[in-house]
């Protein structure tokens, strides 16, 4: 059964991570299109939070919670690595940030037109380019501690 979990814990932060980096590239090249075609590239940088990057980081955050619980029925009086404590609390972190932040910004956002209201429109954007950019660096730095735990000990 453990070997499932880490194959979807694996398989979430890929499609987390994956799905963060298409819509920041897709976020760079909107700003170089002309407001009337902003709608459509925001409508398509806001269609990949629901489909990809909110589910991959429920599953990581899921899966990664039961990881932990049961690596809690094996720990000795030793105790935990502070490479995996890192690993959880920033995965924990950053997921809580695109569930509670970034999902409801990005639905908010697809539904603002940027002809119309395009101080609104700019402003929506920009709360959900910091708010992704955030929850991504701590979704890559969650990576990298679980990379230096496996590796580094």
């Amino acid at each position: 059964m453990r070997t499932i979990w880490y194959f979807i814990h694996i398989a979430g932060y890929t499609i987390w991570i994956g799905g963060a980096l298409a819509a920041m590239v897709l976020s760079i090249a909107a700003k170089r299109e002309p407001q009337e075609s902003q709608g459509t590239a925001t409508r398509l940088q806001t269609r990949l939070y629901p489909t990809l990057i909110g589910p991959g980081a429920a599953a990581s955050v899921v899966s990664g919670l039961i990881l932990t619980l049961e690596m809690y029925n094996q720990v000795t009086a030793v105790g935990l690595n502070h490479w995996l404590m890192a690993m959880q609390g920033l995965g924990l972190i950053a997921g809580i940030l695109v569930i509670v932040a970034a999902l409801p910004t990005a639905a908010k956002l697809s539904r603002v037109d940027p002809v119309a209201d395009p101080g609104v429109h700019a402003g929506m954007r920009q709360r959900l380019t910091r708010i992704s950019m955030g929850a991504n660096s701590l979704a890559f730095l969650a990576l990298v501690t679980g990379a230096l735990y496996r590796y580094a000990t």
